[in-house]
């Protein structure tokens, strides 16, 4: 995909970002999963990269916590947005956004945590990604990652091609795929998994499934999640995920 392409694909995806009301809660629908896998974590970090950082929505829940946050987003109207927010949060101290692509510009630092969340399918060389990624992450501190499976359902049914393309999508990985990865460019998988069912799946890639999304709240989020686990149970996982430590010897 040439550059162009490149900014115009993913301009379009960011185009109707708006400013959030409020910062996510723990339920939240779209980022419960990902809360879930950074939670047992959080105490011991300070510093985030996260890499694709969007409109910077896990960014402010991160900040909240009182974690320093640079956020990388190769999308310049979605930076402006979460930088408006940043402010509106009165967060902007706390947090960094910077309108770039990864890995070719990313800034040197020591970081406690780089987030890789639904990106690394994007990256034309995810190999340089890790590489560049162990070099910007201090000894011992975690790389996380989280990524669309080959093993999904409506992926392996064929109804995902057309969605994949649109979104840019690159590749998919099955979990031995991306642990290989990873502990190629020195990393020790630490933990690694399956989540998001067929439900949540569905509701995510189908646009006309994913206008209900606004109303999926509170209890209902609760509800919904209970069923998708079951569906994961019974079909098979749509998307995998690794907490991984940089090693040094």
């Amino acid at each position: 995909m040439t550059q162009k392409k490149k900014t115009i694909l993913y301009e379009t995806y960011h185009s109707n970002r708006r400013l959030q009301k409020r910062i996510i809660s723990d339920n939240n629908f779209t980022y419960r999963e990902l809360i879930k896998i950074m939670k047992p974590h959080l105490n011991k970090i300070q510093s985030v990269l996260d890499i694709g950082s969007g409109a910077g929505t896990i960014d402010f829940y991160l900040a909240s916590k009182g974690k320093k946050v640079t956020g990388i987003e190769i999308s310049k109207s979605a930076v402006e947005v979460a930088k408006m927010n940043a402010r509106l949060f009165s967060l902007d101290k706390k947090i960094e956004f910077i309108a770039a692509e990864f890995p070719h510009k990313i800034k040197k630092k020591d970081y406690d945590l780089v987030l890789l969340s639904e990106v690394i399918e994007h990256l034309e060389d995810d190999t340089r990604a890790i590489y560049d990624i162990w070099h910007v992450l201090k000894p011992e501190s975690l790389l996380i990652i989280t990524t669309p499976s080959k093993n999904a359902p409506l992926y392996r049914m064929g109804m995902l091609k057309k969605f994949d393309k649109e979104v840019g999508h690159l590749r998919r990985y099955t979990l031995q795929e991306l642990e290989t990865l990873v502990e190629n460019k020195g990393f020790e998988v630490i933990e690694s998994g399956i989540h998001e069912g067929i439900l949540r799946n569905f509701l995510f890639t189908n646009p006309n499934a994913g206008k209900l999304l606004k109303f999926v709240k509170w209890h209902i989020s609760d509800i919904i999640t209970l069923v998708d686990n079951i569906t994961l149970t019974l079909f098979g996982e749509s998307n995998i995920y690794l907490v991984a430590k940089k090693k040094t010897s």
